[in-house]
C-alpha cells in the first residue's frame, strides 16, 4: 500500500481528500454531460419504441425521463403506490424488485414534491459519485493509486455503465457493495454490516455479500471464534434479508415471492453452462429472414435479433467469468474473487433459456462487480495497447447501447 498522501495514522489528509475526490467527479461530470447530449439527440432525431409498461410517464424535463426505461417505470411505480397499489396489473409481479431504492425514492418525493423521476435520477447519480469514491480508496488500498484510477476510470467507460445514472439499482448497489468491502477491510464491522444489508433490501444478490465478507474476517483474525465476535455485525445482513421475505409473508402469502416472481419474467432455475450453451447456439444459427420498411421501429424482441443480444450477454458472462479468474492470478484477494464469482453464478442459474436472448441483463450484472473493473485495471497497466484500446473502444459502445436504451430498443 502505498503512503505517499497519508499521515502516520493511515487516514488522508483533507488536501488531498478533497483532490481526489475533484477528478473522480470532473470524470463523471464529463461522462454523463456526454451521454445527456447523446439521448437528447437520440431521443428528438431516432425512431423509437413506446414504454415497456401500460402506465404513465412522467412529465418531467427530457434531461431526466431519458433515464426512466423498462425496470425504472416498475421502481416508480412501487414508489408511488408500493407494492399492493398498482392501477393494472399483469402476469408480472413487483416484488420481483428489491425495496430500498423504490422506498428513498418515494420519501424523497414525498418529502420536496420533486417528481419521483428527477428524484430517482438525482439519487442514482449520488449513489454513484459515492460509490466511485470508496472503490478508489478500496482499490489503491491492496493495488496503488494507479490501479485505483483505472478501475474508476473503466467502470465509467464500461458499455453499460448508463444504468448507474438510469432509474435503476446499479448505482446503490455498487455503492453499498463497495462500502461493505471497504469498511470489513478496515475492521468497521458495523458499518460492513449496514451497507451489507442496504444491498440485501436492494438486490438479492446482496444477501450473499455475507460469505466474502466473512472470509475476510476469518482470514483477518485466523480463527472462526474471533471471527465471529469481532464481526458478529454482519448478522445485519441476513437479518435485512429475512425482514424483506417476512414482508412478503405477511402481504402474499410467500416468503419467496420475490424469487418465484422471476417466472414472469420466464427465468428458472437451470445449471449456470446451460445459458451459456444456449447463447452459443443462438450466435451460430442463422436468424431468420426479416424485411422491414425503412423508417419503421421494429422492437429488439424479435427472432432476427437473436445472434446480436446473445453475443452481447454471452460474452458478458464468459467475459466476466475470465476476469474473475484472471484477478485471482493478478493477487486480488479470494474474497473478492468469490463476490464476483456469486454475482456471475446466480444470474447464470437463472436463465431466460426460451427467450430471445437466454442471458438476458447479463451485460448490465457485470458492471457492479467491483472486481472485475480491478481486473481490466490490472490489465491495462499491464499492457499499454489494451488500455488504448478500452479507453477508445468502451465508450463507443456505451454510447451505441445508450442510445438504444433512451429509444426503447432492449439492450440489458
Amino acid at each position: 500500500m502505498e503512503a505517499g498522501a497519508q499521515g502516520l495514522s493511515g487516514r488522508t489528509r483533507p488536501g488531498e481528500a478533497w483532490r481526489r475526490a475533484g477528478w473522480i467527479v470532473a470524470a463523471w461530470a464529463g461522462s454523463r454531460l456526454a451521454l445527456s447530449f447523446i439521448g437528447w439527440a437520440a431521443s428528438l432525431r431516432i425512431p423509437g419504441g413506446r414504454p415497456a409498461q401500460p402506465w404513465p410517464m412522467s412529465q418531467a424535463p427530457l434531461l431526466f425521463t431519458m433515464w426512466d426505461r423498462y425496470d425504472a417505470q416498475w421502481y416508480l411505480e412501487i414508489a408511488r403506490y408500493g407494492y399492493s397499489g398498482f392501477p393494472v396489473r399483469s402476469h408480472y409481479s413487483p416484488e420481483a424488485f428489491f425495496p430500498l431504492y423504490p422506498l428513498l425514492i418515494g420519501v424523497g418525493e414525498r418529502l420536496t414534491g420533486v417528481d419521483g423521476a428527477v428524484v430517482g435520477v438525482l439519487l442514482s447519480n449520488l449513489f454513484l459519485l459515492l460509490g466511485l469514491v470508496l472503490l478508489e480508496r478500496l482499490v489503491e488500498r491492496r493495488f496503488g493509486p494507479r490501479v485505483a484510477r483505472r478501475a474508476v476510470l473503466l467502470l465509467l467507460l464500461f458499455p453499460t455503465a448508463f444504468y448507474f445514472s438510469a432509474i435503476y439499482t446499479e448505482a446503490l448497489f455498487l455503492f453499498a457493495s463497495v462500502a461493505a468491502f471497504w469498511a470489513a477491510e478496515r475492521e468497521r464491522w458495523t458499518w460492513a454490516g449496514l451497507a451489507g444489508a442496504a444491498a440485501a433490501l436492494t438486490r438479492n444478490l446482496g444477501a450473499l455479500l455475507l460469505l466474502p465478507l466473512a472470509w475476510l474476517a476469518w482470514e483477518r483474525y485466523g480463527a472462526v471464534g474471533p471471527a465471529v465476535r469481532r464481526a458478529a455485525p454482519l448478522l445485519l445482513i441476513p437479518l435485512a434479508f429475512a425482514a424483506w421475505a417476512v414482508f412478503l409473508w405477511q402481504s402474499t402469502g410467500d416468503p419467496l415471492r420475490f424469487l418465484h416472481a422471476e417466472s414472469g419474467w420466464n427465468r428458472h432455475l437451470s445449471p449456470p453452462w446451460a445459458g451459456l450453451a444456449t447463447a452459443f447456439q443462438r450466435v451460430v444459427t442463422p436468424p431468420p429472414p426479416s424485411r422491414w420498411p425503412a423508417g419503421v421501429y421494429v422492437s429488439a424482441w424479435r427472432p432476427q435479433f437473436a445472434p446480436l443480444y446473445s453475443t452481447i450477454d454471452g460474452l458478458a458472462a464468459a467475459g466476466g467469468l475470465l476476469l474473475a479468474l484472471l484477478g485471482r492470478r493478478w493477487g486480488q484477494p479470494w474474497p473478492w474473487v468469490a463476490w464476483a464469482l456469486l454475482g456471475l453464478l446466480i444470474p447464470m442459474s437463472a436463465p431466460t433459456l426460451h427467450s430471445m436472448t437466454p442471458l438476458a441483463s447479463m451485460s448490465r450484472y457485470v458492471v457492479v462487480l467491483f472486481p472485475l473493473m480491478v481486473t481490466l485495471a490490472q490489465a491495462a497497466e499491464r499492457r499499454p495497447w489494451l488500455e488504448t484500446a478500452l479507453l477508445a473502444g468502451l465508450p463507443l459502445v456505451q454510447a451505441f447501447f445508450f442510445t438504444l436504451f433512451t429509444t426503447w430498443n432492449w439492450i440489458a
